[in-house]
């Protein structure tokens, strides 16, 4: 049986060449289930999700790559969840079906990649369902509008699972995914600069989050290391519920020959307070102070980044690109030196260190 690097239907090609918007007008033909809609109306909370045991579970497990046990869980877990109708759990199905594959050498790679497939498919729907309720009369309860685009996100980092899992990280395939992530940032980006013009602050500070994270991403990508490879973080790894000092945004996975030998998470804040610096556990990226040319707006480095990767930059464009990946790429060695954060009840793959090095030699990380 052959390995399919590139998804279901060349739906990862038509992706890749079209923007979000239209991915958004051709899928949105769906009718929304009203009552299994409906509690999530009621309450808005996500304390309401936490109801549901499968995902409790889920979000109680630490957030880092897990032990065998873990990862049949995780199979469980995953098998709950993708029955379900709102988009937040088949994110969370999704991951755990990712992570497995990633992850689980137990499995054939016939079947890790199937499992990473299947978190595809999941990724599609939750797309679909996301982009409805958001333009349809359900929009003003379901709020976190840059969803769509982490959901789109997860899905252009498809072919790279699957290359991690075959032991093929090939250059065309890093190449694709950096294109696709400068194109989202590039496409969150206007979507920040939408709706700061509208005058609505609490989405364009959604935006700029975002961007901030599709900006580290980029960098991370356009160093072009295939030793090391980034992910956007698991849906639990993202979320503040339990076990908080382990939140980040990013994994960094070590791999040689699709062993995974560490990962190195990062958390991406536009800025960051003292509290936040004590709060976390991960590298700490700093976008305003670390990857933004002027100390202030992310549009511009996802825009070099862009013109970059897609063969259209100036050379000041260029330089930006450089300049970051270099600086990025000294933090996480300098992060790597640092004194192992001992406090998982497990022998993770995930490796915390503390941040002293890094902080001698970059502005705002001591804590």
């Amino acid at each position: 049986m052959g390995v399919n690097l590139h998804g279901h239907d060349g739906r990862y090609e038509l992706y890749a060449s079209r923007t979000l918007d239209h991915v958004q007008n051709d899928w949105t033909d769906e009718v929304i289930d009203s009552a299994a809609v409906a509690p999530y109306l009621e309450d808005t909370s996500h304390r309401k999700y936490l109801e549901n045991p499968a995902y409790n579970h889920y979000l109680k497990m630490h957030k880092v790559a897990l032990g065998q046990s873990g990862y049949v869980e995780l199979g469980a877990i995953a098998d709950q969840l993708s029955t379900e109708y709102m988009p937040r759990f088949l994110d969370a199905s999704a991951w755990a079906y990712a992570e497995r594959g990633i992850f689980d050498q137990s499995q054939s790679v016939v079947d890790r990649i199937e499992f990473v497939s299947k978190a595809d498919e999941i990724w599609q729907t939750a797309l679909k369902r996301e982009s409805t309720l958001q333009t349809t009369e359900y929009s003003y309860f379901f709020d976190e509008y840059e969803s769509p685009h982490r959901l789109a996100l997860n899905i252009a980092f498809v072919p790279l699972m699957k290359s991690l899992v075959v032991g093929d990280v090939t250059d065309a395939i890093r190449q694709q995914t950096l294109r696709d992530v400068t194109h989202l940032a590039a496409d969150a980006a206007g979507e920040m600069t939408r709706a700061f013009d509208a005058g609505v602050k609490s989405t364009g500070n959604q935006f700029s989050g975002l961007v901030h994270e599709l900006n580290v991403l980029s960098a991370l990508l356009y160093i072009n290391d295939p030793r090391y490879l980034p992910l956007p973080a698991t849906a639990r790894a993202d979320s503040g519920y339990y076990h908080r000092k382990q939140t980040h945004d990013i994994s960094i996975l070590n791999q040689h020959w699709g062993t995974v030998r560490k990962v190195i998470p990062l958390e991406v804040k536009a800025s960051a307070s003292r509290g936040d610096r004590r709060r976390y556990d991960a590298l700490i990226i700093r976008g305003k102070m670390h990857l933004t040319p002027d100390g202030v707006d992310p549009r511009k480095t996802a825009e070099a980044f862009y013109n970059v990767a897609q063969g259209g930059s100036m050379i000041h464009e260029e330089i930006i690109a450089e300049q970051l990946s270099t600086d990025l790429r000294e933090m996480l060695r300098l992060y790597q030196r640092g004194q192992a954060v001992e406090k998982l009840g497990t022998h993770s793959l995930t490796r915390f260190y503390d941040t002293k090095q890094v902080a001698e030699s970059f502005p705002g990380l001591n804590k």
